[in-house]
């Protein structure tokens, strides 16, 4: 069996001396020419660069990418993470978190029944945009400082959007209920965005598009990203909520 390398750097978006060199060279060219272009930073997805996401995916082989993901979690449910990993979205996910919450006294019975019976995963009650089979993440903290990404819905509202999402507007008891469930939370995880092999993860607008935006100035540069594989244990690098100083540092987050 093959083995991971162990000690794999570690890239963030966020900060450039964590960038590959080969990597921050190309960006620095890109943003150049979007520059004599008269692009604006905050115009950086309008730039034409998808020619160059390859490019920059292969020269992020051999490395791990920082990437957060927002939610609501219970304590036994930050446990299972820190030491099950994160778990790729599907009905059997969302019927162990509501069976687990239900065990435990959070939900009531009819409460159970109706969220078991009326969410993303079941076949004829699910929505528009595809949410299975993956996690979601960003890969900037700029989501925490800038208001995007709709995070602050998914740390309002307990269960992710496959359970929330066809409640929180239309039955107000019950989405009074999903927001009292658990504590806000970032999960911060390493991901391989080029492992040889790996169905690669969607990425919206792109990679390289963040990185550009970055070397531009535009600090709420992001991108969504749509992971593939489950995130194992070891690719979990933290999980925070209010009171711990890594969720405080962002004082607009939700607190309760």
């Amino acid at each position: 069996m093959l083995m991971e390398p162990v000690g794999l750097p570690i890239v963030d978006v966020d900060a450039p001396a964590t960038w590959p060199v080969p990597l921050a060279g190309l960006v620095g060219e890109l943003a150049e020419a979007a520059r004599r272009l008269g692009h604006a930073p905050e115009n950086y997805q309008d730039v034409d660069l998808l020619p160059y996401e390859d490019t920059a995916l292969a020269l992020l082989e051999g490395h791990l990418v920082r990437a957060r993901h927002h939610t609501r979690l219970m304590d036994h449910e930050k446990d299972a993470i820190r030491t099950q990993g994160l778990r790729l979205l599907d009905a059997r996910l969302v019927n162990d978190r509501l069976e687990q919450a239900h065990k435990l006294g959070y939900l009531t019975e009819a409460e159970h029944r109706t969220l078991r019976t009326v969410n993303e995963t079941v076949p004829e009650q699910r929505g528009q945009g595809k949410r299975e089979d993956q996690v979601c993440l960003t890969l900037s903290a700029a989501a925490q400082l800038h208001h995007i990404h709709g995070i602050h819905r998914l740390l309002t509202y307990w269960g992710g959007e496959a359970i929330y999402w066809q409640h929180c507007e239309g039955s107000p008891a019950l989405a009074a209920k999903l927001r009292n469930l658990g504590v806000p939370s970032v999960v911060t995880a390493l991901l391989d965005l080029a492992a040889p092999g790996q169905e690669r993860p969607s990425v919206f607008p792109s990679v390289v598009h963040v990185f550009v935006g970055k070397a531009l100035g535009h600090d709420p540069a992001d991108a969504d990203v749509y992971y593939k594989p489950p995130i194992p244990p070891h690719r979990i690098e933290s999980v925070v909520s209010p009171g711990d100083v890594a969720y405080d540092r962002f004082p607009d987050l939700p607190r309760s």
